[in-house]
């Protein structure tokens, strides 16, 4: 049956005339495009002739002034008129509200000026203060520093005082155990600069602490480096620490404590080495630093001491301080070292703090907040661009940060400024609290060419 029905529509459509079969099977053939529908297909219209184009872009082309538009002379004497009333009428309102006069008084102004002042004399009313505020535009021409502020300080001549006492201080340590944070709690300055990042002293830096007739030196150095380690820095970086020992008087050796009893101590036993290798025995004084990150009555701490007067006995006396305030321990080791001074004259003036130039102290600071915020050994070289001198004892720094790929130059601006933003905040907060002024900081970052 089913073949039956199947067979019977097959028949009846072959039945069928051909063009029926045709749009039964795909539709009505597709009509070609004609003139009146040229339009009606989708998609943009057609662009018009040139001459409509050119009119619908531009305009119609522009007239050219003729002699009815040119103004003629009654114009220009209404518009004079206007321009001096409208003058009359600022004199008026400067003078009533503001009393200020005009450059050029006539008569009548004059003889108003005299009565107002009498008027004023007789009733005696003080004079408004106008508050002045400075003049902080950037200038249009700035220079950078001159060779002065990039060389360490003239010492000039100063008076000794009675019976002076002198101390040379060579400060030894692994990186990063807070050696210049000791040296600017005891000299009550920032002269180092401190951050996470190891190696952020990268030269030696003298500091110094006057007290009555006593005056005590210090030679802070960047963090001994172990022979393994020596070719991956520069020679200055390495050689540092030992060229200062040649110079002191007394060593202070600084270890930290949290890294005695959780790391290793490769860099503490390269330290001993040397010590015991040097011809002219320096007395020392050992400080355990970092006191409050540990347990105090951790008996390995008390063996490590002996360990180190074993190796060195030319140890003075042991202190233990803390990196928290208030810097415990501070007090008694500033007593001690001042206990220490020889009869001596004295190498800078009473009033100095240290020797090391005002570019290299800003350098420094910059760099310390880029490595607090990336906390990623990048080389990033400065370049002083300005060094102006403004109103209100206000110093403008423009400081270039050069870098050699453009990837770093992202990191370092970040996105919509931000990063470099917040390390100029807090970069200028540092120079200002370290030069005792209001600092302008403007810090630009460059690939380098």
């Amino acid at each position: 049956m089913n073949n039956f029905i199947r067979l019977t529509a097959t028949l009846a459509r072959r039945s069928q005339p051909q063009h029926i079969r045709h749009y039964a099977r795909q539709g009505p053939p597709r009509r070609l495009p004609t003139e009146d529908r040229h339009f009606a297909r989708p998609g943009p219209p057609r662009r018009p002739p040139t001459e409509d184009r050119r009119f619908a872009r531009s305009g119609p082309p522009r007239r050219l002034p003729t002699e009815d538009m040119i103004y003629s002379s009654r114009s220009l004497e209404l518009l004079k008129k206007t321009l001096e009333d409208k003058k009359t009428k600022l004199k008026e309102i400067r003078e009533r509200y503001q009393g200020v006069v005009s450059t050029e008084p006539s008569e009548e102004d004059t003889s108003q000026k005299t009565e107002r002042n009498s008027n004023q004399n007789e009733e005696e009313t003080p004079p408004v203060r106008k508050s002045k505020t400075p003049d902080l535009t950037p200038p249009l021409f700035v220079a950078p520093a001159d060779m002065s502020l990039r060389l360490p300080k003239a010492i000039e001549k100063f008076e000794q005082p009675k019976d002076p006492h002198t101390l040379k201080i060579a400060i030894i340590g692994s990186p990063n155990v807070g050696k210049s944070t000791i040296v600017n709690d005891l000299v009550r300055s920032t002269v180092s600069v401190v951050s996470v990042r190891p190696h952020t002293t990268r030269e030696r830096v003298s500091a110094v602490m006057t007290s009555d007739n006593k005056q005590v030196v210090f030679y802070d150095t960047p963090g001994v480096v172990p022979e393994k380690n020596i070719s991956r820095l520069n020679r200055e970086l390495v050689t540092a620490s030992w060229k200062a020992i040649e110079e002191a008087d007394h060593l202070l050796i600084v270890m930290d404590c949290r890294k005695l009893l959780k790391h290793t101590l490769v860099t503490e036993d390269y330290i001993f080495q040397r010590l015991e290798d040097l011809e002219r025995k320096v007395p020392a004084t050992l400080v355990f630093n970092k006191m409050d990150l540990v347990n105090p009555a951790d008996e390995k701490l008390q063996d490590y001491e002996n360990k180190a007067c074993l190796r060195y006995p030319h140890f003075v006396k042991s202190i233990y301080t803390t990196t928290q305030a208030p810097r415990n321990g501070m007090p008694e080791l500033r007593s001690h070292l001042l206990r220490l001074a020889q009869p001596g004259d004295w190498m800078f003036p009473p009033d100095m703090k240290s020797d090391r130039s005002v570019m290299g102290l800003l350098e420094d600071l910059i760099r310390a907040e880029i490595y607090e915020t990336f906390k990623l050994p990048y080389h990033i070289k400065q370049e002083n661009a300005g060094w102006t001198e403004m109103e209100n004892n206000v110093l403008r720094i423009d400081q270039n940060l050069i870098v050699n790929k453009p990837g770093l130059k992202k990191m370092l601006v970040g996105t919509q400024g931000q990063v470099i933003a917040d390390i100029t905040q807090k970069a200028r907060k540092n120079i200002g609290s370290a030069l005792q002024r209001r600092i302008m900081l403007n810090l630009q970052v460059k690939i380098r060419k």
